[in-house]
């Protein structure tokens, strides 16, 4: 813990901590049994593409009858054999693990189908399952390896996000499904994309996200001490002047989850009525209490 009594993040970590990846190896093998049995459930029957890797492999299958968890460990070695090169051995040892178990849950998946006639209610159901399932992993910065592992060496090398990596290659395996089996599938399989996506960016940050709050007042001197004692949250002053009035002052600066934004209000409301805060939605916060600094 921090000196402010903080918890420290669960997430990777480039020491090996067998507690620690006990719980991560649970969480991969949890996770890829419940994305392959939706997606053979959900995606398989009706002709549909998940993203990456598994895409290319679904495809090749619609095309030629091979099995798809065989082409999803051959499609993967070359990825693994660049991964050691270029990552961290505990970041792909993760991603090859991920790979076995999920290729390994398909295999055991194949046949299953849930009976849903409905193109449109299939491509949602397993979109949203498939995007749920991953967001932990992705928190404990593990990957079940596949185009998450291309993306991140790509990211590291030329600072292009993950996101747009993935983007660009999904985008391209929806074009030839489109041209092999026709755009109505394609166009189904993009918006089972697309809610997988929104999904796993939901179970991501939550409900509960980050937000950074600037908190205009004079009594400020009053404020800071109370949210760092009430709150266990660490405080900045910035300094500041009023552009009317030319008086100096401190603007309080701190970044809350929107579960405590109710008690950062209490804590102003009673020291200074006429505060002005202003509460800002942030992406991404690391370290001191929110997030590993990788």
């Amino acid at each position: 813990m921090d000196k402010k009594g903080a918890k420290k993040s669960v997430k990777f970590d480039l020491k090996f901590n067998p507690k620690r990846d006990a719980v991560t190896l649970l969480i991969i093998v949890a996770s890829c049994f419940v994305q392959a049995f939706a997606i053979v459930g959900f995606y398989v029957p009706h002709g549909f593409l998940s993203g990456g890797v598994t895409g290319v492999s679904l495809l090749i299958k619609y095309l030629f009858e091979i099995p798809s968890w065989v082409l999803i460990v051959v499609l993967n070695i070359p990825i693994v054999i660049i991964g050691f090169r270029y990552l961290h051995p505990k970041f792909v040892i993760f991603s090859i693990i991920g790979t076995v178990v999920f290729s390994a849950a398909i295999a055991l998946a194949e046949g299953f189908e849930i009976k849903i006639e409905n193109e449109i209610l299939a491509a949602l159901a397993g979109g949203t399952i498939v995007g749920v399932c991953g967001a932990p992993v992705v928190r404990r910065d593990a990957t079940l390896g596949g185009m998450d592992v291309i993306a991140a060496i790509i990211g590291k090398r030329f600072s292009i996000p993950m996101g747009t990596v993935n983007i660009i290659f999904n985008s391209v395996i929806m074009v030839v499904l489109g041209i092999m089996r026709g755009i109505e599938i394609a166009l189904i399989s993009m918006l089972a994309m697309f809610v997988s996506n929104l999904a796993f960016n939901f179970m991501l940050v939550g409900l509960n996200r980050t937000v950074t709050v600037l908190i205009i007042s004079d009594e400020w001197e009053s404020i800071a001490p109370d949210v760092i004692k009430i709150m266990n949250r660490g405080v900045t002053y910035i300094p500041a002047e009023g552009a009317y009035t030319g008086n100096k002052k401190k603007i309080v600066y701190c970044i809350v989850k929107t579960a405590e934004l109710a008690t950062l209000r209490r804590i102003v409301r009673s020291l200074d009525e006429n505060a002005m805060i202003s509460v800002i939605e942030t992406k991404e916060v690391v370290g001191r209490g929110f997030g590993a600094m990788n």
